[in-house]
Protein backbone atom coordinates (compact mmCIF):
# COMPACT_ATOMS: atom_id res chain seq x y z
CA UNK A 1 0.00 0.00 0.00
CA UNK A 2 0.98 3.58 -0.94
CA UNK A 3 3.28 5.12 2.19
CA UNK A 4 4.96 8.15 0.48
CA UNK A 5 3.74 9.98 -2.50
CA UNK A 6 6.63 12.17 -4.05
CA UNK A 7 3.99 14.62 -5.04
CA UNK A 8 6.60 16.85 -7.14
CA UNK A 9 6.38 18.04 -10.93
CA UNK A 10 9.26 16.48 -12.88
CA UNK A 11 12.59 18.04 -12.92
CA UNK A 12 12.95 18.70 -9.54
CA UNK A 13 14.66 15.49 -8.08
CA UNK A 14 11.85 13.45 -8.47
CA UNK A 15 14.98 10.19 -9.18
CA UNK A 16 16.97 11.04 -6.77
CA UNK A 17 13.97 11.20 -4.12
CA UNK A 18 12.89 7.70 -5.86
CA UNK A 19 16.42 6.34 -5.65
CA UNK A 20 17.11 7.51 -2.52
CA UNK A 21 13.80 5.61 -0.89
CA UNK A 22 15.13 2.82 -2.58
CA UNK A 23 18.03 2.94 -0.76
CA UNK A 24 16.22 3.43 2.73
CA UNK A 25 14.34 0.01 1.94
CA UNK A 26 11.04 1.10 0.10
CA UNK A 27 9.69 -0.12 -2.76
CA UNK A 28 9.26 2.64 -4.68
CA UNK A 29 8.59 3.50 -8.46
CA UNK A 30 9.66 6.80 -10.39
CA UNK A 31 7.53 8.05 -13.74
CA UNK A 32 4.88 5.54 -13.77
CA UNK A 33 5.05 5.96 -17.77
CA UNK A 34 2.64 2.86 -19.29
CA UNK A 35 1.47 1.95 -16.09
CA UNK A 36 -0.93 4.71 -14.51
CA UNK A 37 -3.76 6.03 -16.86
CA UNK A 38 -3.42 9.38 -18.01
CA UNK A 39 -7.16 10.75 -17.29
CA UNK A 40 -8.47 13.74 -16.27
CA UNK A 41 -7.97 13.25 -12.33
CA UNK A 42 -11.22 12.43 -10.24
CA UNK A 43 -11.82 10.44 -6.70
CA UNK A 44 -13.41 7.97 -8.76
CA UNK A 45 -11.13 6.91 -11.38
CA UNK A 46 -8.52 7.14 -8.66
CA UNK A 47 -9.92 4.72 -6.24
CA UNK A 48 -10.32 2.53 -9.13
CA UNK A 49 -6.82 2.17 -9.47
CA UNK A 50 -5.11 2.99 -6.78
CA UNK A 51 -4.97 -0.38 -5.24
CA UNK A 52 -4.35 -2.06 -9.08
CA UNK A 53 -1.76 0.19 -9.87
CA UNK A 54 0.29 0.79 -6.63
CA UNK A 55 -0.18 -2.96 -5.17
CA UNK A 56 3.13 -3.69 -3.31
CA UNK A 57 4.30 -0.08 -4.02
CA UNK A 58 5.53 2.14 -1.17
CA UNK A 59 5.86 4.87 -2.43
CA UNK A 60 5.52 6.87 -5.66
CA UNK A 61 7.46 9.80 -7.65
CA UNK A 62 7.26 11.94 -10.38
CA UNK A 63 4.23 12.33 -12.48
CA UNK A 64 1.50 10.53 -13.42
CA UNK A 65 1.41 10.07 -9.72
CA UNK A 66 2.23 13.18 -8.84
CA UNK A 67 -0.63 14.75 -10.97
CA UNK A 68 -3.37 13.16 -8.92
CA UNK A 69 -1.64 14.47 -4.99
CA UNK A 70 -4.97 15.49 -4.11
CA UNK A 71 -7.23 12.47 -4.98
CA UNK A 72 -4.88 10.09 -3.92
CA UNK A 73 -4.20 11.61 -0.58
CA UNK A 74 -8.35 11.74 0.40
CA UNK A 75 -8.17 8.04 -0.55
CA UNK A 76 -4.92 6.91 1.05
CA UNK A 77 -3.08 8.45 4.05
CA UNK A 78 0.20 8.69 2.82
CA UNK A 79 3.28 11.08 3.42
CA UNK A 80 3.63 13.59 1.18
CA UNK A 81 7.48 15.04 -0.50
CA UNK A 82 7.01 17.72 -2.40
CA UNK A 83 10.07 18.34 -4.08
CA UNK A 84 10.66 21.73 -5.70
CA UNK A 85 13.49 24.42 -6.85
CA UNK A 86 13.81 27.43 -8.79
CA UNK A 87 11.32 28.23 -10.79
CA UNK A 88 13.44 29.80 -13.37
CA UNK A 89 15.83 26.96 -13.23
CA UNK A 90 12.38 24.34 -13.49
CA UNK A 91 11.49 26.21 -16.13
CA UNK A 92 15.05 25.60 -18.13
CA UNK A 93 15.17 22.07 -16.84
CA UNK A 94 11.58 21.00 -17.95
CA UNK A 95 11.94 22.95 -21.24
CA UNK A 96 15.20 21.33 -21.85
CA UNK A 97 13.76 17.72 -21.38
CA UNK A 98 10.80 18.29 -23.02
CA UNK A 99 12.57 19.63 -26.17
CA UNK A 100 15.10 16.05 -25.99
CA UNK A 101 11.70 14.09 -25.83
CA UNK A 102 10.08 15.92 -29.31
CA UNK A 103 13.57 15.71 -31.17
CA UNK A 104 13.32 11.89 -30.87
CA UNK A 105 12.14 8.97 -33.19
CA UNK A 106 9.43 7.34 -30.19
CA UNK A 107 6.62 8.11 -31.05
CA UNK A 108 4.76 6.52 -28.56
CA UNK A 109 6.89 8.34 -26.02
CA UNK A 110 6.03 11.70 -27.37
CA UNK A 111 2.71 11.21 -27.92
CA UNK A 112 2.67 9.77 -24.10
CA UNK A 113 4.04 13.04 -22.81
CA UNK A 114 2.04 15.70 -24.65
CA UNK A 115 -0.78 14.25 -23.56
CA UNK A 116 1.02 13.83 -19.58
CA UNK A 117 1.73 18.34 -20.38
CA UNK A 118 -1.41 19.04 -21.47
CA UNK A 119 -3.43 17.46 -18.43
CA UNK A 120 -0.71 18.72 -16.01
CA UNK A 121 -0.13 22.01 -17.49
CA UNK A 122 -2.58 22.85 -20.32
CA UNK A 123 -0.69 22.72 -23.58
CA UNK A 124 1.54 20.29 -24.71
CA UNK A 125 4.72 21.99 -25.68
CA UNK A 126 6.50 23.94 -23.10
CA UNK A 127 5.24 27.61 -22.39
CA UNK A 128 6.73 29.31 -20.20
CA UNK A 129 4.29 31.38 -18.81
CA UNK A 130 1.46 28.71 -18.58
CA UNK A 131 4.00 26.08 -17.22
CA UNK A 132 5.21 28.30 -15.07
CA UNK A 133 2.05 29.54 -13.53
CA UNK A 134 0.73 25.56 -12.94
CA UNK A 135 4.03 24.71 -11.18
CA UNK A 136 3.61 27.38 -8.74
CA UNK A 137 -0.52 26.66 -8.42
CA UNK A 138 0.55 22.86 -7.93
CA UNK A 139 3.26 23.83 -5.22
CA UNK A 140 1.34 26.23 -3.52
CA UNK A 141 -1.86 23.98 -3.51
CA UNK A 142 -0.07 21.15 -1.79
CA UNK A 143 1.32 23.32 0.68
CA UNK A 144 -2.30 24.45 1.67
CA UNK A 145 -3.64 21.01 1.73
CA UNK A 146 -1.45 17.85 3.19
CA UNK A 147 -0.84 18.30 6.69
CA UNK A 148 1.71 15.56 6.46
CA UNK A 149 4.34 17.05 4.20
CA UNK A 150 8.02 17.41 3.69
CA UNK A 151 9.18 20.36 1.27
CA UNK A 152 11.98 19.54 0.05
CA UNK A 153 15.20 21.05 -2.42
CA UNK A 154 17.29 18.72 -3.83
CA UNK A 155 19.13 21.01 -6.38
CA UNK A 156 19.29 23.56 -3.86
CA UNK A 157 21.22 20.64 -1.49
CA UNK A 158 18.37 19.06 0.63
CA UNK A 159 19.52 15.16 1.47
CA UNK A 160 19.15 12.71 4.17
CA UNK A 161 19.73 15.25 6.91
CA UNK A 162 15.93 16.09 5.32
CA UNK A 163 14.75 13.85 4.56
CA UNK A 164 15.00 11.23 7.15
CA UNK A 165 13.78 13.11 9.98
CA UNK A 166 10.43 12.93 8.07
CA UNK A 167 10.42 9.26 7.49
CA UNK A 168 11.30 8.10 10.95
CA UNK A 169 14.34 6.27 9.84
CA UNK A 170 18.13 6.67 10.82
CA UNK A 171 20.13 8.27 7.95
CA UNK A 172 21.89 5.92 5.99
CA UNK A 173 25.79 5.07 5.31
CA UNK A 174 25.02 5.99 1.63
CA UNK A 175 26.37 9.00 -0.54
CA UNK A 176 22.83 10.85 -1.63
CA UNK A 177 21.36 9.29 -5.30
CA UNK A 178 21.88 11.83 -7.60
CA UNK A 179 20.07 11.72 -11.05
CA UNK A 180 19.44 13.23 -13.88
CA UNK A 181 21.96 16.24 -13.08
CA UNK A 182 23.70 18.44 -15.60
CA UNK A 183 25.90 21.24 -15.42
CA UNK A 184 23.29 23.46 -15.37
CA UNK A 185 21.25 22.39 -12.87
Amino acid sequence: MLKILGAGLPRTGTKSLCSALKILGYNAVHHQRGVIPLLPASADIVHGWTDKYFKGIDAATDCPAAMYWREITLLRECKVILTMRDIDGWWESIKRHTHTIRAGEDMRHIRYTDTLHGLLFGCAQPHEYWWKRRYVDHNEAIRDCCSDLLVMDIVAGDKWETLCPFLGVDEPDAEWPWENRTHAE
